[in-house]
């Protein structure tokens, strides 16, 4: 494999367009995107990243990823986008209520009065909550 050290993300975010492009409708892994496009895994990941911060204004569809095979994915359709994001939503759901439960939580028990561990109790719970309600809504 050709080393491309030190070309910027969006050569890389090109060469992974590409491949997203050539594979429509149909997902692709992180393993065939670095096959396909000649690049090391950090390499794709940074073109992932590029793609994703600048896709709409590159009038590309977000880039999306989903288990079981399918991968990162240019779709065009909406149930796409949404299967993803409650995905994220799921993980971060997650992450939040690991934090509170190992952090925050017993922080505020320890010192009840502790106006910080009450403030990020109280605004995480909000989040979680938030988080919670988007992740069970139905379309």
């Amino acid at each position: 494999m050709k080393r491309r050290a030190g070309q910027p993300a969006h050569v890389h975010a090109e060469a992974v367009r590409n491949a997203l492009e050539e594979a429509r409708p149909a997902g692709v892994t992180l393993q065939r995107l670095v096959i396909t496009t000649k690049r090391t895994p950090a390499q794709v990941w940074a073109g992932i990243r590029y793609l994703r911060r600048f896709a709409i204004r590159d009038g590309l569809p977000p880039v999306t990823f989903r288990r079981g095979g399918i991968g990162f994915q240019l779709s065009e359709d909406p149930e796409v986008w949404i299967a993803y994001e409650r995905a994220v939503f799921t993980i971060e759901l997650h992450r939040i209520t690991n934090f509170i439960e190992a952090a925050v939580g017993p922080h505020a028990r320890k010192m009840p009065k502790d106006e910080w561990a009450r403030l990020v109790l109280d605004q995480l719970g909000g989040i979680k909550a938030t988080l919670e309600v988007l992740t069970r809504m139905e379309r």
